[in-house]
């Protein structure tokens, strides 16, 4: 008998890219089902699915530091994943998690999956807040994930839309890691719960050479056909001078991918993605 997948979240950027992996799953945005409201999880049936994939999040680094967003971003990262990781305990569901690189502070290279946690930013404490409430399921997934890239917001969108526009932007040139495409992290998804791999805690991004964004905002230039001197290098601290409520960020985001490479998945390099991707967007002029 084939799994029942429920995406919770599938509005977002991952959730799209889950969406199109698993065609035949129940899909719902937030505005259909609200993980952080404990009664609408109570109501819901979950009966009918084996698998629960949640890709809801508030995803705002900046905006988590303000008075507005900070007890949703709480709701959203901490409690939401709690009232989920309740149904799949009382259930026996498998709950798949996504975690974020803003767990660590960044002082280390190459992330470990198992590296203790040390947010620098309330974003990235309420997504270790969640990931700690979901690995105390017994069957539970949790992939962490950085800088991803999907149908949405995203950096190498801003940066080719600039590039159009003819702005020549600054860009931090000392926060280092990879790309993650959301259709990487659905494809990881979907091998990890169809070769039931072991339950756990796995980083997941692409493959590819660890890069600041500065040069993968030059290369977002050279790849839709611009001169890649027109980026300038700014380091964080200069570009927060000019940037009140910036949060802090992790400067080394890099993952070690050994026990993701083990589970035999094998993750694909990011540079011919980033190439496709850019060569699709249309010329925003």
């Amino acid at each position: 008998m084939s799994k029942r997948y429920v995406i919770l979240g599938a509005g977002g950027q991952l959730g799209k890219a889950l969406c199109t992996m698993f065609p035949d799953s129940k899909a719902l945005s937030r505005e259909e089902l609200d993980i952080a409201d404990e009664e609408q999880i109570k109501a819901f049936d979950w009966s009918k699915y084996d698998v629960i994939i949640n890709a809801a999040a508030l995803v705002n680094a900046d905006g988590s530091e303000t008075d507005e967003l900070r007890a949703k971003t709480w709701l959203a990262n901490a409690y939401g994943p709690r009232n989920l990781a309740k149904i799949a305990i009382e259930q026996n569901k498998t709950l798949v998690h996504y975690s974020s690189d803003y767990v660590w502070d960044g002082r280390e290279n190459n992330h470990q999956d198992d590296e203790v946690v040390a947010p620098l930013l309330v974003y990235g404490e309420s997504k270790a807040a969640g990931d700690l409430v979901v690995s105390l399921v017994p069957k539970h997934y949790i992939m962490r994930v950085s800088w991803v890239v999907g149908d949405g917001h995203n950096m190498p969108k801003t940066m080719k839309n600039l590039a159009d526009m003819r702005i020549n932007p600054k860009v931090v040139n000392d926060q280092f890691g990879r790309l993650t495409f959301a259709s990487e992290i659905a494809r990881a998804t979907k091998y990890f719960l169809d070769n039931n791999v072991a339950y756990g805690l796995y980083n997941v991004t692409n493959e590819g050479p660890v890069k600041s964004w500065y040069e993968i905002a030059a290369d977002v230039f050279e790849y839709a056909g611009y001169d890649r001197s027109r980026v300038q290098p700014i380091s964080t601290e200069e570009y927060a001078a000019n940037k009140p409520g910036f949060a802090p960020r992790p400067l080394n985001s890099d993952m070690d991918l050994s026990k993701l490479r083990q589970t035999g998945f094998t993750p694909s390099d990011y540079t011919d993605l980033l190439k496709d991707y850019i060569s699709q967007l249309p010329v925003n002029e």
